[in-house]
């Protein structure tokens, strides 16, 4: 048996998030270690954007860190409509490497080991906690923090159910041309008009040595159907499109998992944490989620570790009372329609809604945050399809033309 009372499996935000939060609550550090297969700083595939609330929890973990940039809001857009969504505050964008090593470094300055160039190979139950392999030898802990991501060994292990696995590539590009506004997040739906349940998009992307003028662009399949090369090949159209040359040697591809009402992330001794339990399954936005669900992991697991119990009661229930439990379910829900077979029929829905619009330019929410507007935005809903009818589910037509990106300067308008 380790002396060590927790064993984190993975150093991403999840992992370092969640030691973090244990050591505010009162664990003591040495009670835990993270292990880690990568040695840190380590290239790490992501759009690298954190939205508003993502902001926040990050913020009150580390502050902001350095070696970032920024903008103001997120555009929604394909040839069904367009909206600008401006959040209470800006969004931040890092290289996942270095954004992910500052995390892992804050939980090692509060004392907790770190353990990298540490795979575990084998994940198994035994009688007193979970055994843990690596090449270094075994050892048992009495729990086991999945934070491993989407197809970790922790998600393997557990053998309990988990939502749908997305599939995304991308790759760092330059423009040759005039460039879309810096100031936001580029979202773009076209994807649904050629049968990829997901959208593209286009981020300003800060190069690690400070070098400026480069943009992430990629593309999400939020169900996992298509193959890698297909979305390759799209993401190179989309890319020449909108006037951009691949700057990196490929377009590489990584898989997410999202999270669903039907999600389980514990069984004695383990709980998944971050991806290993689910993110957002609309726009795959995983930074955020993860500090928010390592939060409330770890007031959890302490509750357990001060009562000597290895089950932690109703824990996806108690996740599904919070603030960003709630949020999650309500944007898996969303994403079943947007990406289900009457996708363009809730893309012409969301682009038409008065009050979801309002809510939008307003500057008063956060995106991934609107579950308690559902009752207004069902209100809306109903009124707008009594007045205009319910859209259909046609494409429009073939020679449809690209939406420019209009000018954010005017910033949120008031509610």
């Amino acid at each position: 048996m380790s002396e060590k009372k927790v064993a984190i499996l993975g150093g991403g935000p999840a992992g370092s998030a969640l030691a973090l939060n244990l050591v505010r609550l009162g664990v003591d550090p040495d009670d835990l270690v993270i292990l880690d297969k990568a040695r840190f700083p380590r290239p790490k595939l992501c759009g690298g954007a954190l939205t508003w609330r993502g902001t926040e929890a990050l913020r009150a973990l580390i502050g902001e860190p350095e070696g970032g940039a920024k903008t103001v809001g997120l555009s929604f857009r394909s040839a069904l409509g367009d909206m600008d969504v401006f959040e209470r505050g800006g969004q931040w964008l890092y290289d996942r490497g270095l954004l992910d090593h500052r995390l892992l470094l804050a939980a090692q300055e509060a004392g907790v080991e770190v353990r990298e160039g540490c795979g575990v190979t084998e994940l198994t139950p035994a009688s007193e906690g979970w055994r843990v392999v690596t090449e270094s030898g075994a050892e048992t802990f009495p729990w086991v923090a999945g934070a491993d991501g989407a197809c970790g060994i922790s998600r393997r292990a557990s053998e309990l159910p988990g939502g749908i696995t997305g599939r995304l590539v991308e790759a760092v590009f330059e423009p040759i041309g005039e460039t879309p506004d810096p100031s936001l997040l580029h979202f773009d739906f076209d994807p649904l008009l050629d049968g990829i349940p997901g959208y593209a998009w286009i981020f300003p992307y800060p190069k690690p040595d400070g070098a400026d003028g480069y943009w992430k662009l990629g593309i999400m399949d939020g169900r996992g159907r298509v193959p890698g090369k297909a979305l390759r090949a799209w993401t190179m159209r989309f890319a020449e499109r909108h006037g951009f040359r691949l700057v990196d040697d490929k377009l590489a591809g990584w898989p997410e998992r999202y999270y669903d009402a039907g999600t389980r992330g514990h069984r004695p001794g383990l709980v998944l944490v971050g991806e290993a339990f689910g993110i957002d399954a609309l726009l795959g936005e995983g930074i955020a989620p993860a500090l928010y669900h390592a939060r409330y992991v770890a007031e959890r697991l302490k509750g357990a570790l001060d009562a000597g119990t290895d089950r932690i009661r109703g824990f996806e229930r108690g996740f599904l009372a919070t603030l960003e439990g709630r949020n999650l379910w309500f944007q898996a829900r969303l994403a079943d329609r947007i990406y289900g077979d009457k996708g363009l029929r809730w893309m012409k829905t969301l682009f038409g809604l008065p009050r979801l619009t309002q809510l939008a330019k307003a500057g008063g929410d956060a995106y991934g945050r609107l579950s308690r507007r559902i009752p207004s935005l069902i209100g809306s809903y109903l009124l707008h399809v009594a007045t205009h009818g319910l859209p259909d589910n046609a494409p429009p037509p073939p020679a449809r033309a690209l939406v420019a990106p209009r000018d954010s300067s005017a910033g949120p308008t008031a509610p």
